[in-house]
């Protein structure tokens, strides 16, 4: 029954991404112009009814420049593991410009991981970000943005038959920066940067019942190693009338689109990839 539930989502995705090649009511376009711009690493929103399905994210635009995202990786994972992960985030624009565009956003992810041993790990992701696009020219533009993203999460398991309870804390800042080349109104040329200039510590505060007495403690752990991780990606964006392919591959440690975090570069060879096939309408 899992597996049946994993192939159909997959199959829905996959589907309306290639049903919308040929979806023509609305007067969205995915080409490269002045008025269609990327979406994905820069302040730029859907406008009202426009909407993105795609591989690694839907979205769409509640107003003019105000949207609404979920991740799918998140989804995949808790069907295939059997327990979701509820995400959702929202993006404003709120100042554009010719030449300079401004956004915010916030969103929260949500999920539980059961161990083999019983232990239940609850988690609760809250990130928050700001980003701005400067158009240098008709055909080149920066984008930069920063999130901060806060983790919380609570534990409970009882080996032995003595019950430890405990809840975690831990703060990391992601940066970013990409620029933008428009070669022609179906090819875009990317380079991307990804800098985490700052991870807190671990902290988790705990109790242990054993019976009696209960004991309080307090654990910190060392994500230095996660600092100053980063991402050097070029690549490229195609689009045609609705569909759109985004390609990169760089050497880096690997961001986890969807869930706000980062894996150190050498458990994937320090190859990081970003890839999506989407459709706007």
């Amino acid at each position: 029954m899992r597996s049946k539930r994993t192939l159909l989502l997959v199959v829905l995705v996959v589907g309306v991404t290639s049903a919308g090649m040929e979806i023509h009511p609305s007067s969205a376009r995915a080409y490269h112009t002045y008025k269609e711009r990327l979406l994905d690493t820069t302040a730029y929103s859907l406008n009202r009814r426009e909407a993105r399905l795609g591989l690694m994210n839907l979205s769409y635009g509640i107003i003019d420049q105000l949207q609404v995202t979920t991740y799918t990786m998140p989804w995949l994972l808790g069907l295939i593991f059997e327990d979701v992960a509820p995400n959702l985030e929202l993006k404003s624009t709120f100042y554009d410009r010719k030449k300079l565009a401004l956004s915010v956003s916030a969103g929260f992810l949500t999920g539980t991981i059961l161990q083999p041993n019983e232990t239940k790990i609850r988690y609760f992701l809250l990130p928050v970000s700001a980003a701005a696009s400067v158009r240098i020219n008709s055909d080149v533009s920066t984008h930069l943005g920063a999130r901060y993203t806060a983790v919380n999460g609570d534990a409970d398991t009882q080996p032995e038959g003595t019950a430890i309870e405990g809840a975690l804390v831990v703060d990391f800042l992601q940066l970013w920066a990409m620029a933008e080349w428009r070669l022609s109104r179906v090819v875009a040329l990317t380079f991307t940067v990804r800098w985490v200039p700052y991870v807190s510590n671990l902290v988790l505060n705990g109790t242990v019942d054993a019976g009696n007495p209960t004991i309080g403690a307090q654990i910190k752990g060392d994500l230095s190693e996660l600092q100053n991780s980063f991402a050097i990606i070029p690549g490229f964006v195609f689009s045609w009338n609705r569909a759109n392919l985004r390609l990169g591959v760089g050497y880096s440690d690997f961001f986890v689109e969807g869930f706000y975090l980062v894996v150190p570069g050498d458990v994937l060879s320090n190859v990081s990839i970003e890839f999506d096939v989407f459709v706007r309408f």
